[in-house]
């Protein structure tokens, strides 16, 4: 499956009973998936639609704050007149009594009507099986439109995220290349004041003390291990871009933004050259950069 962003649109219609509807189902970035769905009070008695959607949005959608709006188009229903004959017809007869003992003159129908809900109009119920059948034929298509969108901005988060880490790998490349220099002109430099202290004060220093404290400023110099744990974290962030795998992709690249984030702040606190100082403050930015970009990713 696509990569896809947390951000989308669709939209769909369909139609039950004379009546048209209108689906729209947008999402924002979230942690998680959060669904809500928005219903009109003409089928606030209908929980199973509620339901099915969110059914086949979590089987399709994995992050994100979603929202599934059903909004009513039109409405050419048939309606029924009904007519409470019994009530009507007892009214009638006890307005001709009073009539008759008033000597007023017969009442009429319109009368009759005007003294209270004696009728009244409602709208035919839908086919239950049918509207469910609608909804869900709408849904489906709601759905794919929404995740078409998801995925066209996903494929371009993936385009400007591989440009990003690639660039990150550039700059690896150059701590990983300057590294050494930087640290044999330290130990020589290092060497040149250990000689500079024997002549000045005119004595001999223990030089297997001194060797053995140059071992230790260049193992604490040494930048390898962190170069080969944030190239692993690389290689791991583009196989997560390139997997058609249905997971949470998002969640795995934030993760590996962080451990980048852990070997870069090792990498710096154990520069001693403001060229490689500087590098892997360039690296800090793109990295920034990254993850910004990795947390629209569902």
């Amino acid at each position: 499956m696509a990569l896809m962003s947390m951000t989308g649109f669709g939209a769909a219609t369909f139609a039950v009973g004379g009546q048209h509807w209108r689906l729209e189902l947008k999402s924002v970035n979230n942690k998680a998936l959060a669904f809500r769905m928005h219903t009109p009070h003409e089928l606030s008695r209908q929980p199973e639609l509620e339901a099915l959607a969110s059914t086949q949005i979590r089987q399709r959608l994995l992050r994100g704050s979603v929202e599934l709006s059903l909004i009513l188009e039109s409405d050419q229903t048939p309606v029924e007149v009904v007519l409470d004959r019994h009530a009507l017809t007892a009214l009638m007869r006890e307005l001709q009594h009073l009539a008759t003992d008033l000597g007023a003159p017969p009442p009429t129908l319109e009368l009759a009507l005007r003294q209270g809900n004696l009728i009244s109009f409602r709208k035919r119920e839908h086919d239950q099986a049918a509207l469910v059948a609608a909804f869900n034929d709408g849904l489906q298509r709601v759905i794919d439109a929404h995740v078409a969108m998801r995925e066209n901005e996903g494929a371009s988060l993936v385009a400007d995220l591989t440009m990003r880490i690639d660039a990150l790998d550039r700059m690896l490349t150059s701590v990983e290349t300057e590294g050494p220099k930087v640290t044999t002109a330290l130990m020589d430099r290092l060497r040149a004041r250990v000689a500079k202290v024997e002549s000045d004060l005119g004595v001999e220093l223990d030089q297997a003390r001194i060797l053995s404290e140059i071992v230790v400023f260049s193992d604490r110099s040494d930048v390898t291990e962190e170069l080969v744990r944030a190239r692993a974290h690389i290689e791991q962030f583009r196989q997560t871009l390139a997997t058609s795998e249905h997971t949470e992709r998002g969640r795995r690249l934030d993760f590996l933004t962080q451990e980048l984030l852990r070997e870069l702040n090792t990498l710096g606190s154990k520069c001693r050259d403001a060229g490689v100082a500087s590098a892997v403050v360039d690296a800090k930015v793109e990295l920034e950069k990254i993850r910004e970009q990795a947390q629209n990713i569902a």
